[in-house]
């Protein structure tokens, strides 16, 4: 039972800390839409970025809900890997369009 606790736990902590910068990143599709020219076109292409390393972490923690015990340890190595790109991507576009 402990175990499944602390599946669960990981789970729930990696959603809320994807929700966390999924309004983060809201916040920073809106101020790209306030960009033109040149900016307009580097914010989108780190939008991009930034949709698809959230796409992929999504992807992972939809594989870590439905893994089994066995394949749970490998999905939670690469949700966190997934988890670490998707963060870098949005702490780099919030430290280079400020």
């Amino acid at each position: 039972m402990a175990e499944q606790s602390k599946r669960d736990q990981f789970i729930e902590t990696l959603k809320s800390r994807l929700d966390d910068l999924n309004s983060e990143m809201d916040k920073l599709e809106k101020k790209a839409d306030e960009a033109s020219g040149k900016a307009e076109e580097r914010y989108e292409e780190q939008l991009a970025d930034m949709r698809e390393k959230r796409a992929e972490m999504e992807d992972k923690l939809k594989e870590l809900r439905a893994a089994s015990e066995a394949q749970f340890d490998k999905l939670k190595l690469e949700a966190e890997h997934a988890w670490k790109a998707f963060q870098n991507s949005v702490e780099y576009f919030r430290s280079h369009f400020r």
